[in-house]
């Protein structure tokens, strides 16, 4: 038998993973294992656990980026110096954690927004999840 090629190897690391997933956790956890993979193109050497991690940190990534550029832009456009700041970053960080803790969602704080303020905020999200 010759030397394998990338995609047989490729193809024998997926079966071989896809046995283990069975095995240890039932077909349905294989299949929507496989319908996560798919949606996202994850290779089979990524872990949920990885994927979460991962997932994770970009979360946190961009809050800390959005507070930035919220602070700055406080600072130069509206005049806000050390203490509105910090009572601003501080308010900022309650009002994410109850994200967390889904005390509310994002289409509560739009409809807050709209009612109390009269600003519409239009959805300009994109559709993450792929059907497959």
């Amino acid at each position: 038998m010759g030397k394998l090629t990338k995609e047989e190897v490729a193809r024998r690391e997926g079966m071989s993973y896809a046995l283990r997933i069975a095995k240890e956790k039932g077909i349905d956890d294989l299949e929507a294992d496989l319908k996560m993979r798919n949606a996202i193109d994850l290779p089979v050497r990524c872990s949920k656990k990885d994927l979460d991690a991962f997932s994770n940190a970009a979360k946190v990534n961009i809050l800390y980026h959005v507070k930035v550029l919220m602070a700055v832009t406080l600072h130069d456009e509206f005049g806000f110096g050390n203490t509105r700041l910090k009572r601003f970053l501080e308010r900022f960080d309650k009002k994410a954690s109850c994200f967390e803790g889904d005390y509310t969602d994002w289409e509560m704080q739009v409809q807050i927004l709209a009612e109390e303020c009269g600003i519409v905020i239009e959805d300009d999200t994109r559709d993450i999840n792929v059907k497959v």
